[in-house]
């Protein structure tokens, strides 16, 4: 009301009312995406089916990733931004959204927006040859593992294994590269535990989201000491499953101590192999916690882009469980199928199933019978603990 009578004040005062009525919606959808929405980049940014906004150089247009359309890789708007300066005043408008300031003097920003969705952006030289900026949306609220089965992102009998693997309180890791869907897919599988149990989550960005389960913490730390720090105070919670959105650094050693206490725990790495992924485990962890957590780790899990047909496809395509000294998978993606493993094994004597085979087939019906939606899941989990 405030805002309409404003407008029509300032119509009244220089005499252009009949313009006014004429344009009045268009003029109030400018002033309000404009003055309390992201300005230029607002259509996309709040575009539901948008997963990636992108501006490499302010000469360029900004390019987007659309979840129908991910064979193109990026798709070229006509949204252009008119120079430097207009970048650069866009980047640090942003900025403030987010709870923090960028400068010629600090130029590069990492912030999380009101919506959760995630920014990093730089001004320019010297640490880039223009202002750029790369918007991460996730959805509000996350996609459910009976979503991702039906997309083919991963197959039933797979979810089923790592609902097991929750239920045994074991730890694993998902790997994989730059937009593989690592958080997308651990967020599904979080959802796969028993809805009365405490999760604590400790990220930089909230991106890891269970909403509806009331004993769901989440710690946030921006850099890795504050990351260890809030891993530390996480575990004095007394978890049934301790998750960091992902390791960069020293808060690994919490996941160690987490394994020690019997708390479930689960995390992220960027990596793209089993190579990478233990090579970053040996850089960040002494000798003997390196090899506690190695010995100690039920499942790696890793999704990828793959390119199907003329199709951009994410993908749980391998899974991994550690032997002696080296890593072994145990999943034949070609003919769906899980190979006898050692961690089964486990996960028959952590949870006391004589037929950890039957439980399993049981389990991948029950997600198979599933309809699609998050709070459909969460129906049938709560009835499955009897809650």
């Amino acid at each position: 009301e405030d805002l309409e009578k404003a407008i029509n004040d300032i119509a009244l005062n220089f005499g252009f009312e009949e313009k006014l009525h004429k344009y009045y919606n268009n003029l109030l959808y400018y002033i309000i995406r404009d003055s309390f929405g992201y300005g230029i980049l607002d259509p996309v940014i709040r575009d539901p089916d948008i997963e990636d906004i992108e501006l490499s150089d302010w000469r360029k247009p900004v390019t987007v990733v659309h979840k129908d359309f991910l064979s193109y890789e990026a798709l070229v708007t006509n949204i252009y931004f008119n120079g430097e300066e207009e970048i650069r005043s866009y980047i640090e408008r942003i900025a403030i959204k987010g709870g923090r300031a960028v400068s010629l003097a600090k130029p590069e920003l990492h912030a999380a927006l009101p919506e959760g969705y995630r920014i990093a952006a730089t001004l320019g030289e010297p640490i880039s040859h223009s202002p750029t900026f790369n918007i991460r949306k996730l959805p509000s609220v996350p996609m459910d593992i009976v979503k991702l089965i039906k997309n083919s992102i991963i197959e039933p009998q797979i979810a089923a294994l790592l609902w097991l693997v929750n239920d045994a309180k074991m730890f694993y890791s998902i790997i994989g590269g730059s937009g593989s869907g690592k958080t997308t897919l651990l967020n599904a599988v979080l959802q796969l535990s028993n809805p009365n149990w405490k999760i604590i989550v400790v990220q930089d960005i909230p991106e890891v989201k269970l909403p509806m389960r009331p004993r769901f913490i989440q710690f946030y730390g921006e850099s890795s000491e504050d990351m260890l720090q809030r891993c530390f105070t996480a575990l004095r919670y007394r978890p049934d499953i301790l998750v960091i959105g992902e390791v960069r650094g020293r808060e690994i050693t919490a996941l160690v101590r987490a394994v020690a206490s019997g708390s479930g725990s689960s995390t992220t790495f960027h990596a793209s192999t089993t190579e990478e992924y233990e090579m970053a485990l040996r850089n960040l962890l002494p000798q003997d916690l390196y090899y506690m957590l190695s010995l100690n780790t039920a499942l790696v899990i890793l999704i990828s882009r793959l390119r199907i047909g003329h199709k951009i496809e994410r993908k749980v395509w391998k899974i991994y469980e550690r032997i002696n000294d080296g890593w072994r998978e145990i999943y034949n993606p070609e003919h769906n199928t899980i190979m006898n493993s050692f961690t089964i094994r486990r996960l028959a004597k952590r949870l006391l199933k004589d037929d950890i085979e039957a439980e399993l087939e049981y389990r991948t019906k029950i997600l198979e019978s599933i309809n699609e939606g998050y709070e459909s899941v969460e129906k049938t989990l709560r009835k499955f603990y009897g809650l």
